[in-house]
Order: C-alpha cells, then sequence, then structure tokens
C-alpha cells in the first residue's frame, strides 16, 4: 500500500493489522466520493492475496509482482470478488448479496483469505442489506469483507456496528495536485480550476482533464454570474437550453451545485445577515433536491434548469 497518496494514518492502520495479523472479518470505508477509498480497498485486497510479501516485512504490502497481484490488478483472481450495481440498475440486488455469500463460504483456492468488496455499498436494497447482516453476524472462516461508501448513514446500524470503520478525509490540494500531475498534463494556470470544480474529487479530476471540460465551465460560470447581475427571462431560457442537452446537464450540474455553495460562503462573510445566509441554503437545497429527482425521473432537464436558475436570479436581486 505503499502507493496510495494521502490517507496516511489510515494506510498505517491496516499495515499494523496486517503485520500482526490482528485482522476484523469485516471493514467499512466511509469518507466523500472519488478520495480513493476503493483503491485502498483494492490494495487491502492485495496485500491479503499476495504470495510474495514476507508476513514480518515492515510495510505489508503486496509484492506488485507475483501472480497473485497480477491477478488482483486484471480483476481476475479466484479469492477475490467485488460487488457493485449492475449497468442500468439503481441498486445491489440480494442475488448479488446471496453469490457474495456463497463465494465466502468456500475454501480460498490459491491464497489464505477470501475476499469481497462491496462498492458504494449504500446502494444495496433492502432485501441485500438483510442478506449481506447475516453473513456479518456469522461470518465463514478465512473470509474479509470490505464496505466503500460515501453515503454510511443509508447503511444499517447494525451493518455498521459489525464493521471496524475508517473514515476518509478530502485529499488535501497537494495530494490531489500530486496524483494528477501523474496522469494528465496539465497547464499551470488550469490547476486551480480543475480543483476547485473537483473539490479532492480524484475520479471526476481526471474525467473532467480528460475531457477538457475547463472551458466549459468558465463559460457557464460567467454565464451565471451575467444572469445573476442583469437577469432577462429570454437570456435565462437560452442558458437553460444549451446546458439542458444530454452531453452537458452532468457538467452544468457540477457548476451549478458549486455556484451555490460558493455564494452560501460568500454570504456568511458578507454582511447580508442571516436572512441571506438562509435564502442562499434554501437556493441550494431546492437545487440539490430537484437535481435528485431528475436523476431518478424522466422529467424536462430544461424546465428543470430553469426552475433553478428562476431561484437563483430572484435570490441575487436581479429581475427576470
Amino acid at each position: 500500500m505503499n502507493e496510495i497518496v494521502g490517507h496516511r494514518e489510515i494506510v498505517r492502520g491496516l499495515q499494523a493489522g496486517l503485520q500482526a495479523g490482528n485482522l476484523s472479518h469485516a471493514y467499512l470505508f466511509t469518507g466523500p466520493e472519488g478520495v480513493g477509498k476503493a483503491t485502498v480497498a483494492r490494495a487491502l485486497a492485495q496485500a491479503l492475496l499476495c504470495q510474495d510479501t514476507p508476513k514480518d516485512s515492515a510495510t505489508v504490502t503486496g509484492c506488485l509482482r507475483c501472480s497473485s497481484c497480477h491477478k488482483v490488478v486484471m480483476c481476475c483472481h479466484p479469492d477475490l470478488i467485488g460487488v457493485e450495481m449492475a449497468e442500468k440498475k439503481t441498486r445491489i440486488a440480494v442475488d448479488q448479496i446471496r453469490e457474495l455469500a456463497r463465494f465466502l463460504s468456500l475454501t480460498p483456492m490459491e491464497s489464505p483469505w477470501k475476499v469481497a468488496i462491496i462498492d458504494d455499498a449504500a446502494t444495496m436494497n433492502p432485501a441485500a442489506a438483510n442478506a449481506l447482516l447475516k453473513t456479518l453476524e456469522e461470518p465463514p472462516a478465512q473470509s474479509i469483507l470490505i464496505l466503500v461508501t460515501s453515503r454510511p448513514g443509508m447503511l444499517l446500524a447494525t451493518i455498521r456496528s459489525r464493521c471496524v470503520i475508517y473514515p476518509f478525509n478530502a485529499l488535501s490540494k497537494e495530494d490531489f495536485f500530486r496524483i494528477l500531475a501523474d496522469k494528465t498534463s496539465l497547464k499551470d494556470t488550469e490547476w486551480d480550476g480543475v480543483w476547485h470544480y473537483s473539490e479532492g474529487n480524484v475520479g471526476f479530476g481526471l474525467n473532467f482533464v480528460a475531457g477538457g471540460q475547463l472551458d466549459e465551465c468558465s463559460r457557464l460560470h460567467d454565464e451565471l454570474r451575467e444572469l445573476m447581475t442583469h437577469g432577462g427571462l429570454a437570456r435565462l431560457c437560452d442558458v437553460a437550453e444549451h446546458w439542458s442537452k444530454e452531453e452537458r446537464f452532468a457538467l452544468a450540474r457540477t457548476v451549478v451545485g458549486r455556484w451555490l455553495v460558493d455564494r452560501v460562503r460568500e454570504s456568511v462573510r458578507s454582511d447580508s445577515g442571516a436572512g441571506g445566509v438562509r435564502a442562499w441554503l434554501a437556493v441550494e437545497a431546492f437545487a440539490r433536491e430537484v437535481f435528485a429527482r431528475g436523476e431518478t425521473f424522466n422529467v424536462n432537464k430544461r424546465y428543470l434548469l430553469e426552475g433553478i436558475f428562476i431561484k437563483m436570479i430572484r435570490t441575487s436581486g436581479a429581475s427576470l
């Protein structure tokens, strides 16, 4: 796990447990999206399944050279299973958890352990969560389960209580830049913009850079500033129409969300008083709810954006 960037205390704690042989049957990795929870989960699985790393090693990490480590990287190790939400589904289903339980009950084929990773564990449906709870109540021997989620409060309390919990914090700006510097060729003038919109989410940052989206974000940012200053219903409709297109809507959600968070922070720092802070908080909460509904139901995205923009303009004091 030496290759992990950030989360030093968590990595040290896991290494100490590996070295001492003091392992839990279940771990819960929580924290913001895109900060490396799943990466650390895979590294822990690799360390558990590695064939060549001495058990008294000071680092106790996968050697990255043996066939076991290569199989983990290629997602084809017979003693490792990953569970995540299936394509075009909205929840992890009970059949997936039952298959996980069956897998963990089998004798390891190549390693001392059977390891299972559930990514975005909060998306389990109620039946799946109850099936997992049965496995946690009577964990099979030589099995380790790692749950990953950014929403631990959506898990059953009885599931959380049976796991060793490792809370991940957002990456520092330095660690975020270090990861992106190894994988991208950003210009010096672009770093702060990527950090601003990504908020430490490495996965989002990498996709953001790969898609060349910084210029698009700047465009919407300028359009929002214009709307909040000058208003205008016709202009509002034009902006909503442009950003409601399928290829632009996800980016618009990110930029609008960041814009509103910034407005809340600015109102706190300014002399607008409690009323101003409450007003922008209400708009930010409204936008989050509307965007969430837009993901769940088939709604007209242009009307969705128009509704949010109208509330933003009215709160800013501009006229329609």
